[in-house]
């Protein structure tokens, strides 16, 4: 039997059609190690070269080339032709790592330490997070398709890596599955021919559930392996067919042609694996993973550098007795040394460090004049120091670097946030302010503590509703920090003010105020000037004593005094804002 061929156009077209009508019948996706190519690492005709060439400077003792010692008499290997050693994989496998089963393992899991998903692997988990086409089916070993998941989407897939675990896998699964039949690399993979020739009962019965109501794409897999193969062999006519791909260049098994024939399916010619997924990406019109990559890079960088800068500052208090003051020595010499090792590693962070663990203000100073002259182009350094000096209340030197700052990078949000602050509480420029606060908004449109920022600004200079707008289309993560307590804090000062119902907003503050969380230096100073007189007599001392406690963790305990707060209920981060803002 001949399969037929649906041109690679054609079939684009063809998944458009069955994504837009058919989400009863969505498609899954059929891997090989062609599909991890392009992700660094080698397919299998690529590795089968390695071995034989391997085998072959250990075993030959003549003068014969490659192609004369590599026989299926001289390698054992029943049916062995050296043009199509490829379709061997199993068993020359088998036979280079016979006599030492852990050097194999070894050996496969040196090749893909380092694999990183190619592009097409990130189209790919764009689709299974954002679509009903959520499962892979794959004889690697690799971790591409969890790891893309994880990276472009923030989604974590049910990955059953053992036959064991096949009685997890459900056809409608609320979260991508990957489905890894020869199993995960650390559960003893199966690779000898005897392992592979056919599929356990358990993923049979797996894969025939699943192929009921997915139809397979595959994708970089020329059923060498022979259990997927064979399976296919023995399973009744999939509804909605096969789309066997393989790159244009290529001649088609004939067993492979067999098989699509024999499930009413085409072959597919494309280009590669992530040449078709860019197609597709296209043809779905999905987003940019950019942003949130870009997003979640700078929070994690950003969390990391907080948690260690707070956890450093921890130690340089005193302890609450003699015994911890003890205990707390060697951890502080452990930091002392980090900080040492970091300015080695010329890190701009390092001498950040460096500089907030002096408590001579003179010294600190010669620490940050030491950076800036190792790392002249640092705008978080000059920036850090700029806010440095305002604290010393040297404000023209606070305000040229600043500008220096902002003049090595424009673009640095935080940078821009302190400075508008400065131009606010220091120079009292409230329009060049404005205009700071405007640019700081155009590049960080969904920060919670850009937009808590300008809602204090526009609150303490009278502008109610404007600032109230500006809370309304928030978006806080949802994890407890500081800036999520100066919003609450905001709004609900915004919502007593204008007599709305302030209950909600007080119960988030409660829940954030309750659980903890690291205090950054801060004032609200300006907008408590005005907002205080426009709030009811009795509410003025828990408003300022909410702000202390916000900056001030020993300031909490002042907090039980007030009837409010002691009656407010604790409103959880995922209870949506949205719903806080309605009041």
């Amino acid at each position: 039997m001949t399969a037929k061929t649906i041109t690679n156009l054609g079939f684009l077209s063809e998944f458009g059609r069955r994504h837009a009508v058919m989400t009863d019948r969505p498609f899954c996706w059929v891997l090989g190690s062609g599909a991890s190519v392009q992700s660094g690492i080698p397919s299998g005709a690529t590795l089968t070269q390695q071995w034989l060439a391997e085998m072959y400077e250990m075993e030959n003792s003549s003068e014969l080339s490659i192609e004369q010692w590599a026989t299926a008499e001289n390698l054992g290997i029943h049916g062995f032709e050296y043009a199509h050693a490829a379709r061997s994989y199993p068993s020359i496998y088998q036979r280079r790592f016979r006599d030492y089963k852990e050097q194999g393992y070894a050996f496969l899991e040196k090749i893909m330490d380092k694999a990183e998903p190619s592009f097409g692997y990130s189209v790919l988990a764009q689709i299974m997070a954002m679509t009903h086409h959520n499962v892979a089916i794959t004889t690697n070993f690799d971790n591409l398709v969890a790891d893309a998941l994880s990276i472009y989407t923030r989604t974590f897939p049910l990955v059953c890596g053992h036959e064991s675990l096949t009685g997890y896998i459900r056809p409608n699964l609320r979260r991508p599955l990957v489905a890894k039949v020869h199993r995960d690399l650390l559960l003893e993979p199966l690779s000898n021919p005897e392992e592979i020739s056919r599929l356990p009962p358990e993923w049979g019965a797996a894969l025939t559930k699943i192929f009921r109501r997915f139809t397979p794409i595959v994708l970089g897999y020329g059923g060498n392996d022979g259990s997927v193969m064979n399976f296919l062999k023995a399973l009744a006519p999939i509804e909605g067919g096969i789309f066997w791909c393989h790159r244009q260049s290529d001649n088609v098994d004939p067993e492979v042609s067999n098989v699509v024939e024999q499930h009413h399916g085409r072959l597919v010619p494309i280009a590669g694996f992530d040449e078709l997924m860019l197609q597709l990406w296209e043809k779905l019109q999905l987003p940019s993973p950019l942003p949130q990559l870009q997003s979640v890079h700078d929070k994690r960088r950003e969390s990391y550098q907080k948690q260690f800068e707070v956890l450093t500052a921890t130690l340089q208090k005193p302890a609450e007795n003699a015994a911890a003051e003890e205990a707390r020595k060697p951890v502080r010499e452990a930091a002392e040394a980090a900080v040492e090792r970091l300015t080695k590693e010329k890190s701009w962070w390092a001498w950040e460090l460096k500089a907030r663990s002096e408590d001579d203000p003179v010294k600190c100073e010669e620490v940050y004049r030491a950076g800036i002259e190792d790392f002249p182009q640092s705008a978080q350094l000059i920036g850090n120091f700029a806010v440095f000096m305002n604290i010393q209340k040297n404000y023209d030197e606070a305000e040229r670097l600043y500008r220096r700052a902002l003049e090595i990078d424009p673009h640095h949000t935080n940078n821009m946030g302190n400075f508008a602050d400065f131009l606010t509480r220091v120079r009292r420029n409230y329009d060049e302010a404005e205009r700071m606060w405007n640019r700081t908004l155009m590049l960080d449109p969904n920060g919670a503590n850009t937009i808590g920022n300008i809602a204090q600004f526009l609150a303490s200079r009278g502008r109610i509703e404007e600032a109230f707008e500006f809370l309304e289309g928030a978006r806080p993560d949802g994890q407890i920090e500081q800036s999520q307590a100066e919003l609450a804090f905001t709004l609900w000062l915004l919502d007593m003010a204008s007599s709305r119902s302030a209950s909600k907003a007080l119960g988030r503050l409660r829940e954030i105020i309750d659980a903890d969380f690291p205090r950054l230096n801060w004032s609200f100073d300006d907008l408590l000037a005005t907002m205080l007189p426009r709030l009811p007599e009795s509410e003025r001392p828990l408003a300022q004593k909410l702000a202390d406690a916000i900056l001030d963790e020993t300031k909490i305990a002042a907090l039980d005094d007030e009837p409010l707060w002691k009656s407010a209920d604790p409103i959880p981060l995922s209870v949506p804002w949205s719903e806080l803002v309605k009041g």
